[in-house]
């Protein structure tokens, strides 16, 4: 086939974009040449091969010709409008006063500055950070006979209102989430913790996406070999794009392979966020997400649920020892009552509820696995299905789990009773990635416990199975920190006992010590 003269030329633009990637001239004194490089480079222009939504429209103000870039969509009219009728207005007045005498640019945007009411104007002399900015939204002017271009923020980025978190709810106490919009996100953050020590690095992240993260940390007590790893992890990304935001840049960061446990804390609510740094950790909070990463963490960290503080220190130590056997129950339970009707001379009168069946045609470890799987595949499909249909599909899967699957010989009703409970068990905890990776936990103690009777090791299946688990957690780190701490290194005083009660916040003297903060002490 041969290609057509239009097709040819966005071959040869495509071609040329290839060089120009390796190689950003500098900025020219000649405002053509720079119109010209940016005009091919962005795509300036109609039809195929060019971006409609960058728009770059020249002026003549105080008698020098420029050439402003800017994006579309990240703007409004009468702002924009406002600030370039102001802007005329000073260049003007800035050219008046020096009556044709020779000035830099550093003049005029310090002029600028102190003249423009509601925008900051930056020089910049940088074209490849010129090109970032302008994709980022600010408006970029071009000066002819200047080699200095002036940057201006009219940036309004598009976003939602600030809501209640989707997740992490809590009975009582704030309902401000985070957004997708990083700069409303260190705000949040920022309201509860007025700290002058509170520092926001920011990074980009992904050759392409230039996507916008924030470090934020507290200077006198964080430790600055964990802050520096995190700026080391991150500024070593070398990807294209990090378009899925909070988990492409923990999967990259903390090298994350096949070990489903998360190494790191997500959250929506600014308070538990706030209360991380406060004790010693770093977030990362990505653009165009409104979850925002704590780390490091441990496993039980993942644990504590904010209605736990929203709550008096009784109550709250009830809710964290209801989470701690949720994690057990949700974990072990499965494969317990498997092991059990392998084996049931071993079960008492008192315990008969555990006993199944042993009559129907699927074994009780297939249907254990059946009924999870089908668990899953109901959850997934109440997520996915418009919500005017949840409902609906809800009680049709009600009906055919809850009565025509025993009716039909498919599960015994002790098997849904318990994996039914299980799953309960597993969203009472708040970390969803945590409740996931138990649920893999579940099928692999499920597949061992039967795989240990089949090879005729009897229970020591399910006992192996355990010490994988046990083993996998105690191997696992985050940012160096020991997952099981402090179980594994023991450690009762500011850390066993913290997990096991909620204490008053009178009483919270200390950080935990693994984090090796600068100060180790705070006011409760």
């Amino acid at each position: 086939m041969f290609e057509t003269n239009q097709e040819k030329k966005v071959g040869q633009q495509l071609r040329q974009w290839d060089i120009d990637k390796q190689h950003v001239p500098p900025i020219s004194r000649n405002l053509q040449e720079n119109v010209e490089y940016l005009n091919r480079l962005l795509g300036i222009g109609y039809g195929p091969g060019n971006a409609w939504d960058l728009m770059a429209k020249p002026f003549r103000y105080g008698g020098l010709n420029m050439m402003a870039y800017v994006l579309n969509g990240f703007f409004t009219t009468t702002n924009l409008v406002l600030i370039l009728d102001n802007f005329e207005r000073q260049i003007s007045e800035f050219v008046t006063r020096k009556q044709g005498q020779d000035f830099s640019i550093q003049e005029l945007a310090e002029f600028l500055n102190t003249h423009i009411g509601f925008v900051q104007v930056q020089p910049f002399a940088d074209m490849g950070e010129l090109i970032r900015q302008i994709l980022s939204g600010p408006m970029v002017i071009f000066i002819d006979g200047f080699d200095v271009a002036l940057l201006i923020d009219t940036r309004i980025y598009p976003m939602r209102s600030i809501g209640e978190s989707e997740i992490e709810r809590t009975v009582r106490g704030p309902r401000d989430g985070f957004v997708e919009t990083m700069l409303f996100n260190v705000a949040l953050v920022r309201r509860r913790l007025k700290d002058p020590r509170i520092r926001t690095e920011l990074i980009q992240v992904g050759n392409r996406s230039k996507t916008d993260v924030t470090i934020m940390y507290l200077q006198d007590v964080t430790n600055p070999e964990l802050v520096d790893n995190v700026r080391r992890s991150l500024t070593s990304i070398d990807v294209d794009a990090i378009t899925m935001a909070e988990q492409a840049i923990t999967d990259h960061m903390m090298r994350v392979k096949w070990n489903p446990y998360p190494v790191v804390r997500y959250t929506e609510r600014a308070d538990v966020a706030a209360t991380a740094l406060v004790d010693g950790h770093v977030l990362i909070i990505p653009d165009t997400t409104p979850e925002v990463i704590i780390a490091p963490v441990t496993f039980f960290q993942l644990l504590q649920n904010p209605g736990e503080y929203h709550s008096y220190p009784l109550v709250g130590t009830y809710m964290r020892w209801v989470v701690l056997l949720s994690v057990i129950v949700s974990t072990i339970l499965p494969g317990l009552f498997l092991m059990v009707n392998l084996h049931p001379q071993v079960v008492p009168k008192e315990f008969s509820f555990f006993r199944a069946d042993t009559t129907y045609p699927l074994p009780v470890w297939a249907q254990l696995l059946v009924a999870e799987i089908g668990l899953d595949i109901l959850r997934m499909a109440v997520v996915n299905i418009p919500s005017v249909l949840a409902g609906s599909v809800s009680i049709v899967a009600a009906v055919i789990f809850g009565q025509f699957a025993s009716k039909i010989q498919l599960f015994q009703p002790e098997v849904l009773v318990y994996m039914a409970f299980v799953m309960i068990a597993q969203f009472a905890i708040t970390s969803f990635e945590l409740a996931n990776a138990n649920a893999l936990t579940r099928l692999f103690l499920i597949l061992t416990t039967e795989a240990g009777f089949a090879v005729g090791i009897r229970g020591w299946g399910f006992i192996l199975g355990l010490a994988a688990w046990v083993l996998l957690l105690a191997t696992t780190r985050s940012l160096g920190v020991p997952y099981l701490w402090p179980l594994i290194p023991f450690r009762w005083k500011n850390g066993m006992q913290d997990v096991l009660l909620r204490k008053p916040m009178s009483t919270i003297r200390g950080r935990p010590p693994i984090l090796f903060t600068r100060t180790a002490k705070r006011k409760g």
